[in-house]
């Protein structure tokens, strides 16, 4: 019942997520609007076609009113949203811990659903969700310890940063942005210090599997790009949750 529980929580958040990352840069807020609505020909939805994932599915992923494609972040915002609030419930019996941490799921995904979209990681989100989590290790409600988590945070952005100028001062164009670097604060300090590197690996390894299943073949793949936000997210998330697991299966 606990996990029915939080799956119907994740999916319910996730549409909200989808709705905060499908507004961002149109002039629209989160608010208004106050009904969704489809993006290309501004048809209010229905309360039946608002059901997370199942409308989705009754509609073959469509609009019921102008038939065109309903932009597949939508879905996948409310089935990463659920998947998380699930992961989440078996990692704590803690209510406190696990409405964290369904808070930081949430700045990720909305924060990832926009770098998809924009290629952008909006200040508001990263700070905000750095502020979060070092404030709740702070409280004892996390996993990590505040100085791990500081720690983190500093080491986390510092290396980044300093990749990120590397592959610059050698390649003489942007290997990732500055956006990614800010978010590495709230990302690193969820890991703590003590597994960044694994957090790193895990994030790497999931960037090269979606470039293998996406763009194996296409030409110009060297230069395509591809916003290393996500990557970080599920990183970091899958860090937080396995991060022992994988260091013990790697020795």
């Amino acid at each position: 019942m606990y996990f029915l529980f939080a799956a119907l929580v994740g999916l319910i958040l996730g549409s909200f997520y989808s709705v905060c990352a499908s507004r961002y840069g149109t002039g629209n807020t989160i608010f208004r609007p106050s009904r969704s609505y489809c993006p290309q020909c501004d048809h209010q939805l229905t309360m039946w076609e608002n059901i997370p994932l199942l409308s989705f599915l009754l509609q073959k992923g469509r609009c019921s009113h102008c038939s065109s494609r309903i932009p597949f972040f939508y879905p996948l915002s409310e089935l990463t949203s659920m998947l998380w609030a699930v992961l989440a419930a078996a990692h704590t019996a803690d209510p406190l811990e696990w409405g964290v941490l369904m808070v930081i799921g949430g700045i990720c995904i909305v924060a990832s659903a926009i770098d998809l979209r924009t290629f952008i990681l909006p200040d508001y989100l990263t700070y905000t969700g750095a502020v979060i989590v070092l404030g709740a290790s702070y409280a004892g409600l996390l996993d990590v310890t505040f100085i791990d988590a500081l720690l983190g945070a500093g080491i986390g952005t510092f290396s980044l940063w300093a990749i990120a100028a590397i592959y610059k001062a050698i390649r003489k164009i942007d290997g990732l942005g500055l956006g990614d670097v800010k978010f590495m604060l709230m990302l690193g300090a969820l890991v703590g210090w003590h597994q960044l590197s694994i957090f790193i690996l895990v994030a790497s390894v999931c960037a090269l599997v979606f470039c293998i299943a996406t763009l194996r073949g296409k030409a110009g793949m060297s230069t395509i790009y591809i916003p290393f936000g996500p990557f970080l997210a599920a990183g970091s998330l899958i860090t937080y949750l396995y991060g022992t697991n994988i260091i013990a299966f790697l020795r």
